[in-house]
């Protein structure tokens, strides 16, 4: 199967194939000419390319913050030993230097291996948290804290989160402003089949400030996946969720909580109608003390579509009772990624399939839940071949930038994707040329770029690349 398919497959439901950490094997090692291609039709911009970490065997999945001095602080799961997996992290200044050790100081080198990692910047530190199995026995949950000189904060190789004899997996996590975090992770503890929502609060010296393994969110006989965390200023955040019920009811869920872990609401809102199978939750703020959800409604899986729904502060559903269409055309619609507009409103972009191939479009929902732009959405990138795994963040005022995956140069026997890149205003309107411009275009392998506005402004994409070896991290900033 060639890269750009195994992209395209994939589950339609969540489960434990779903929730568990991937593991990476069978990359190629090609040797590479580096051709960085930047971006002169962008005005007043210099771009650059670094090679974050370059150590052996691989390094996947990296995840970047900002470090709070116009640079970035990148985490990545690294299998340098050959033998399991570990957590490295760098530094990379506003100048674009790394500044920690050369490829990255460890954050988590336990036996067995730590995958699926997250990371939030809290005050002055970075907090990493990721899925454990040095016990051997099952998955837990440990985090770490890191300060911007690369100093580990927290003891040797993490604190504990959540080492309950059940596996635990699939963790999100979010500031709580005051040096600490919070988490939330699915759990298996009460039905190994129905697993629960948990959440933790650990201070600033990571030591848990609510019940040891964590108190759960609503439990209930569903299975709850997908978890995600979103704040609500300094007084408590929202948890989102994939709820399943049976193979016919599949439904998004939200609850606030206050920051001393008591819920706010008296029960979780069914976000989306009570029948039909809708997945794949998405959130953003309203910048308005609510959040703005987006989902995939599952018809025949063959024509997928997608849904916005905003919420307020008290629960109340301010959009169409069923939501927004986001986009219902021909085929599939997935991938998708969401920023808020600033005005009350969303972006999306996604992976589209009416045209066979599949492309990128986008389409911008008002705060009042009116579509702004053409019906089913307006192109982004309808290059050849397969463009998908798009990322979106606010770059400038009223302009957004969407990197993504892209297979145009894929008609052959083996995979020639790259990294494009795209601009955009509030009125949908390209920035820059028509289909995108490279960010990278290396010999090899590219996986899907994460990609961050640091406080400075810059946009800053992270991304694996086995141009020669068996992944890397690089990073691209302008």
């Amino acid at each position: 199967m060639r890269k750009a398919e195994s992209y395209r497959t994939g589950t339609h439901s969540p489960s434990f194939l779903h929730s568990h950490p991937i593991i990476f094997d069978n990359c190629p090692k090609p040797k590479f000419l580096c051709v960085l291609l930047l971006l002169g039709i962008v005005q007043n911009a210099s771009a650059v390319e670094i090679a974050v970490c370059t150590a052996p065997d691989g390094q996947f999945m990296p995840r970047t913050v900002s470090d709070g001095r116009g640079g970035a602080i990148v985490a990545w799961e690294d299998y340098r030993t050959g033998t399991d997996w570990d957590v490295y992290a760098q530094r990379v200044s506003s100048a674009g230097k790394a500044i920690w050790k050369v490829d990255g100081v460890p954050i988590c080198t336990a036996g067995w291996n730590q995958r699926r990692l997250r990371m939030t910047r809290s005050s002055d530190r970075v907090i990493a948290v990721w899925n454990d199995r040095r016990d051997r026995s099952n998955w837990d949950i440990y985090a770490q804290a890191i300060d911007v000189s690369g100093k580990i904060l927290w003891q040797s190789d993490g604190v504990p989160v959540c080492t309950d004899s059940a596996d635990q997996s699939t963790q999100a996590i979010l500031s709580d402003g005051a040096g600490g975090a919070i988490f939330v992770w699915e759990d298996a503890r009460r039905s190994a089949q129905y697993q629960d929502l948990y959440i933790q609060r650990l201070g600033p010296d990571g030591h848990p400030m609510w019940k040891v393994d964590g108190v759960p969110v609503f439990p209930s006989e569903s299975l709850q996946s997908d978890p995600i965390l979103i704040g609500y200023g300094e007084v408590g955040f929202y948890i989102v969720w994939w709820d399943v019920i049976g193979y016919e009811s599949w439904h998004i869920m939200v609850t606030r909580f206050a920051m001393n872990g008591s819920p706010v609401w008296n029960n979780p809102i069914v976000v989306t109608p009570p029948e039909g199978m809708h997945g794949i939750p998405l959130v953003t703020t309203d910048h308005d003390g609510g959040l703005i959800i987006a989902w995939q409604i599952y018809e025949d899986f063959i024509n997928d579509n997608l849904y916005a729904q905003r919420i307020d502060s008290n629960g109340k559903k301010l959009w169409a009772d069923e939501g927004v269409k986001i986009c219902d055309a021909a085929g599939i619609q997935k991938s998708a990624s969401i920023a808020s507009d600033g005005n009350g409103g969303l972006i999306a972009v996604w992976s589209d399939e009416r045209d066979v191939y599949s492309d990128l479009y986008a389409q911008r929902v008002g705060a009042f839940g009116a579509v702004r732009w053409k019906e089913n959405g307006v192109p982004v990138s309808t290059a050849g071949g397969h463009q998908d795994k798009p990322f979106i963040v606010p770059s400038t005022d009223n302009q957004f930038f969407v990197a993504w995956l892209d297979y145009r140069e894929d008609y052959g026997d083996e995979s020639s994707d790259a990294i494009y890149a795209q601009q955009f205003n509030l009125a949908g309107e390209v920035a820059w040329k028509v289909d995108g411009v490279p960010i990278c275009t290396a010999p090899g392998e590219q996986y899907p770029p994460f990609v961050l506005r640091s406080q400075s402004g810059d946009i800053i994409l992270v991304w694996t690349d086995v141009r020669d070896d068996q992944g890397d991290v690089y990073m691209w900033k302008f």
